[in-house]
């Protein structure tokens, strides 16, 4: 395992930013989680790609001062096999729009949700038109999703990933929802792990993009997000950790704790430290 090269981050702005001397200045939040010992840093665009070109650049410029390293959560509403058309239309432009964004800031991996339902011919067709289009530098990353009328279960981001140019996002929380609880002991994500390797290889699987926290679920799948600093809440990071000692990974590991996602990334932080 070469720690150094493991990125930490925080998803979004936690509540702490807006307590710091940077809340009021939301590119601030470069330098923020740079002084926390944060190396990494996932860029909200959930309900549009609608910063502005300037802004992105000087992200950008912040992150690499402060060698940060970028991603970028795409819009919700992106769902590429819509059964209009017209939704479709608009999903791949918006997903465009993002990728071009992310290339002025210099991130390299846009994540977004496929869609709905089980019809992943249609999202492969909509993500190998966005591939003409996008700038080279960015990688798509279907995000294995929380809530079982979503498509997004692990088999489909990975038959997304064998028949296009993505590379997987593997939210660990939406897998643990989807299986009701699946994720609870080291060898069930050892499962996950041996699961990407064989299909997309030992590259893919050293460089994952993953999200992690807890989280609460139903019957039919995710319902809430939970805290790292709460008790009994599942699935926990240290079940996973001595997997990416194990594979030899160096993943980027995004914190998407409930209003705690920088205490989240710290936390992973610490617990891999101690396993140097």
């Amino acid at each position: 395992m070469n720690f150094n090269k493991i990125k930490f981050g925080a998803s979004g702005n936690p509540l702490n930013f807006f307590k710091s001397e940077f809340g009021k200045d939301r590119l601030g939040v470069i330098e923020w989680s740079a002084k926390l010992g944060l190396n990494a840093q996932e860029r909200q665009m959930t309900y549009g790609a609608r910063m502005k070109e300037d802004d992105a650049i000087e992200f950008g410029k912040r992150a690499r001062k402060f060698g940060v390293s970028l991603s970028i959560h795409g819009p919700y509403y992106v769902v590429l096999n819509s059964k209009k058309e017209k939704v479709i239309e608009n999903s791949i432009k918006e997903l465009i729009k993002t990728t071009r964004l992310a290339d002025l800031m210099g991130a390299k991996k846009v994540v977004f949700h496929p869609g709905f339902g089980r019809d992943i011919k249609k999202i492969i067709e909509g993500l190998k038109e966005v591939e003409k289009e996008k700038p080279k530098s960015v990688v798509i990353c279907p995000e294995t999703t929380g809530k079982i009328s979503q498509s997004g279960d692990l088999n489909e981001v990975l038959e997304i990933c064998e028949n296009t140019e993505c590379e997987p996002c593997i939210d660990f929380a939406h897998l643990h929802a989807r299986g009701q609880g699946s994720l609870m002991e080291e060898d069930d994500f050892r499962k996950v792990l041996v699961e990407i390797e064989k299909r997309l290889g030992k590259k893919s699987l050293k460089d994952l993009h993953c999200h992690f926290y807890p989280i609460e679920f139903t019957e039919k799948g995710e319902r809430v997000h939970r805290a790292v600093t709460e008790e009994n809440v599942f699935p926990r990071f240290e079940s996973f950790a001595n997997l990416i000692k194990e594979f030899k990974m160096a993943p980027t590991l995004i914190s998407e704790s409930k209003n705690t996602q920088d205490i989240g990334a710290l936390e992973m932080k610490r617990t891999m430290e101690e396993l140097r």
